[in-house]
């Protein structure tokens, strides 16, 4: 009887390291999968998110955003490397004074996914889950279509979605921070 050869999984320093040529890819429990590029009103959103964050931690002084699909290490044994659409980092948890080429040594404080027509609804309650698992402590799931924002946290069993008229405020993991859910999808 034949065997099956099984792939031979890789490790997230190896997936890191490696010239996978064009494209963009996330390492899925030790597999290479190639995931689609994103259409202009996930990029404005994507973009939209990064500022926010970015100008909160420029002006908090807490912190720093990273965007461009950052690795997010979610699992070990066999590894899984998500890429998020945009990372938030507080000094207080990984100083940017140590970033650096190589994989985060934390989850980040806040991950934020922006929803496409592509994703489907299991893939992505499965990398919020992943998210969750890992210990980001804060996620948010943006939908440009329905102009609104799903918050997951670590220490609530659901979701609490935000519209447009209302504000993502009094979060302890972003002392001070105040916007309005509009400001994602100008």
């Amino acid at each position: 009887m034949a065997t099956v050869a099984q792939p031979k999984l890789m490790t997230a320093e190896e997936f890191m390291a490696a010239d996978l040529g064009e494209g963009r890819f996330e390492l899925v429990r030790g597999e290479v999968v190639e995931v689609p590029p994103a259409m202009p009103e996930h990029g404005r959103s994507c973009g939209n998110a990064y500022y926010i964050l970015e100008t909160y931690g420029r002006q908090s002084g807490l912190g720093y955003a990273l965007s461009n699909n950052t690795a997010v290490v979610t699992e070990r044994g066999p590894d899984t490397v998500r890429g998020a659409d945009v990372c938030y980092y507080s000094h207080a948890r990984w100083p940017r004074s140590q970033l650096g080429n190589t994989l985060p040594p934390l989850p980040p404080d806040v991950a934020v996914e922006v929803v496409s027509p592509r994703n489907r609804r299991g893939e992505v309650h499965r990398k919020i889950g992943e998210y969750l698992d890992a210990g980001v402590l804060l996620i948010w799931v943006v939908y440009p279509k329905r102009r609104r924002v799903a918050v997951y946290r670590q220490d609530e069993e659901e979701p609490t979605f935000y519209k447009e008229g209302e504000f993502l405020e009094n979060f302890p993991e972003l002392p001070g921070f105040r916007c309005p859910v509009s400001d994602f999808f100008v």
